[in-house]
């Protein structure tokens, strides 16, 4: 018989780190185990479909109030600020004691924490007959207090799954003193991946994502301004966020109304649609984990164009064969390599053929047999 799998998240609405999530339960669902989700937020109903067989427990029925904290201070109102400010200790030390309390429920099985406090929890206070497995679904950049858990508060996970193998190297000499956890390298993945390059294609360019600062919108029309690109080819940047309205005004000062399209959020469908009709797809953001869109643009047959940030876009695109990795912040090189590749019909077509095959590694078929070596070892 299977052992039940509990796996944490914050909450189930849009993110990447939800999206991954989902996706694993729904993966392992299929494959006979039986599945819980142990969710501090309930936020509105699940933003990526859940599996029948995939139980979701909410823990908490409150929700965090960072919004309306600021606008408190921002207002200047002690009353709202000192009432804010209460709801949300209550927040915080619910969100801590609600999965400690769970964790401690557990008596058997594997439990996946998938956020760092998730696993600090599950080493301190998971039972001796529970697989602890802890996944690191960001970036780590070095900061102080997620070394220092890793390095002191890490002991009793038993394994700890990392997106690549440049990080899982950094993170071994971080743990070298700890010789009870073993690192492990699973990528995300993506289900059903159809690959279809079936759409007439638009003169266009295409970039994917939350218009969030840390996603590098902003530079992207600088160089898209500055890389001489013949002017009958649109940029459309496709998503919604918080920097809407300046990336907005950011394309009328540039003078880029009608070259470049900002189209605010779509349906997946149409985003792949959109994927499928445009010559090449282009990144520029500061920091990445495990970008999807990558691999959703690879199936799609798009070469891809990335500054080559940390870690992410390193994982997913071979420079020069199935797309260029661009020193990051070199908005020069990056602008050569994108007129290179839109003026190279014969090039796109090569670098098309090998985002098609290399999309294949990171398919559910080819990822979930790594998570049944970790579960079944």
């Amino acid at each position: 018989m299977k052992e039940k799998i509990y796996i944490t998240s914050l909450h189930l609405k849009h993110g990447g780190v939800e999206m991954a999530i989902t996706m694993l339960a729904n993966a392992l669902s299929k494959r006979g185990y039986e599945v819980e989700i142990l969710c501090t937020y309930h936020l509105g109903e699940p933003a990526y479909a859940l599996d029948d067989g995939v139980a979701v427990t909410y823990l908490t029925d409150t929700a965090p109030n960072r919004e309306a904290v600021k606008a408190a201070v921002k207002g200047r109102n002690i009353i709202k600020i000192v009432k804010e400010g209460l709801y949300a200790a209550k927040v915080l030390h619910l969100k801590k004691s609600t999965m400690k309390k769970r964790i401690k429920a557990v008596h058997e099985g594997v439990i996946i924490a998938t956020r760092n406090d998730h696993a600090v929890l599950l080493s301190k206070y998971g039972n001796k007959g529970v697989k602890k497995i802890a996944q690191l679904h960001h970036d780590h950049q070095f900061d102080k207090k997620l070394l220092k858990d890793f390095r002191e508060h890490y002991s009793n996970i038993d394994q700890f799954v990392l997106l690549t193998e440049s990080v899982k190297e950094e993170i071994a000499q971080v743990m070298k003193d700890n010789h009870h956890t073993e690192l492990t390298v699973i990528p995300n993945f993506l289900p059903d991946l159809k690959q279809d390059t079936s759409a007439e294609k638009k003169k266009q360019v295409i970039a994917v994502g939350r218009l969030h600062e840390v996603k590098g919108f902003l530079r992207l029309l600088d160089l898209w301004k500055e890389a001489g690109v013949d002017e009958h080819i649109v940029l459309k940047i496709v998503g919604d966020g918080e920097q809407f309205k300046e990336i907005e005004a950011k394309i009328k000062g540039l003078g880029l109304e009608g070259r470049v399209i900002l189209t605010g959020a779509l349906e997946h469908s149409q985003v792949m649609e959109e994927m499928r009709a445009s010559l090449l797809y282009v990144m520029t953001s500061y920091t990445e984990a495990f970008p999807y869109v990558l691999i959703e643009a690879m199936s799609a047959g798009l070469p891809i164009i990335s500054y080559d940030v940390r870690v992410g876009p390193r994982a997913i695109v071979t420079d020069g064969e199935n797309g260029f990795l661009i020193e990051d912040g070199n908005k020069k090189e990056f602008g050569i390599k994108m007129k290179a590749l839109l003026e190279d019909e014969l090039l796109r077509a090569k670098m098309e053929r090998s985002s098609l095959k290399k999309a294949k590694h990171f398919s559910e078929d080819a990822v979930i047999p790594k998570w049944l070596r970790v579960l079944e070892a």
